[in-house]
């Protein structure tokens, strides 16, 4: 038995409105895993990656793709990328008029000019971070603890003036 979710349940964890939720399942953009509805009386059930996918669908629409470019990029990435479920499977990036794909690096478009590299390269952040943990736990570096008060040279805390010091030297002033 395969765990699904009803509509209703998709409708309420992705945000995604019933109609539309049924013309993509209609023309193909986002499909059921689970269950398609056959005739009346009988249910889609759509899996957890369709619900993946149908949040991405939902925020690329959200940022000004239209449903005919997502049909494209979903037909794009599933002949060139080899993704059976390209809006569960790609990391995809809104980049003025287009969207592209990061992969390995790399910056593709897959609206505007399909397959056209983007001259750029992809910080991952979590590389960056794996690679700072690697490296720590391999030279043995471990981060110190810094006290959050001023402490003297002699090692001492340093004691903020308190107001009285300073309306005392003033008032010796006048």
């Amino acid at each position: 038995m395969e765990i699904g979710f009803t509509p209703r349940q998709v409708t309420e964890l992705t945000g995604v409105p019933y109609s539309t939720l049924n013309f993509w399942a209609r023309n193909g953009l986002v499909q059921p895993s689970v269950a398609s509805a056959k005739g009346s009386g009988s249910e889609r059930v759509y899996n957890f990656n369709d619900l993946v996918a149908l949040k991405v669908a939902f925020a690329l629409r959200k940022s000004g793709v239209t449903t005919p470019s997502l049909k494209k990029i979903v037909t794009f990435l599933r002949e060139h990328g080899r993704m059976e479920k390209p809006l569960s499977e790609a990391r995809l990036v809104v980049t003025g008029s287009d969207v592209a794909i990061v992969r390995k690096g790399e910056v593709v478009s897959v609206l505007s000019r399909p397959g056209q590299g983007y001259l750029s390269f992809v910080v991952d952040l979590a590389e960056v971070i794996g690679e700072l943990v690697n490296i720590a736990d391999a030279t043995k570096t471990f981060a110190r603890g810094i006290p959050s008060e001023p402490i003297s040279a002699k090692g001492h805390k340093k004691e903020p003036r308190s107001d009285h010091s300073s309306i005392r030297r003033r008032q010796r002033r006048t």
